[in-house]
């Protein structure tokens, strides 16, 4: 169940459960990840927050938001 109204797009709750992965490079083999992950700092769940990652990486508080476009 939603615990926030929806943004201008239509979704919702979409701070504060994980750092997604993105298809951006960010260098060094390392890759994008978007913010929103409730592991660190309050300045790290904004969506629009970024940092980089190696693809190996496995933990907890690293995903990735399935997408598809509209029909």
């Amino acid at each position: 169940m939603a615990s926030f109204v929806a943004h201008g797009y239509g979704l919702h709750d979409m701070a504060g459960n994980v750092w997604e992965w993105t298809s951006s490079q960010y260098g060094g083999g390392r890759y994008v990840l978007r913010g929103g992950s409730w592991y660190l700092v309050p300045k790290g769940l904004r969506t629009s927050y970024r940092i980089g990652n190696h693809p190996s990486s496995r933990v907890d508080f690293i995903g990735f938001r399935c997408a598809r476009d509209a029909p």
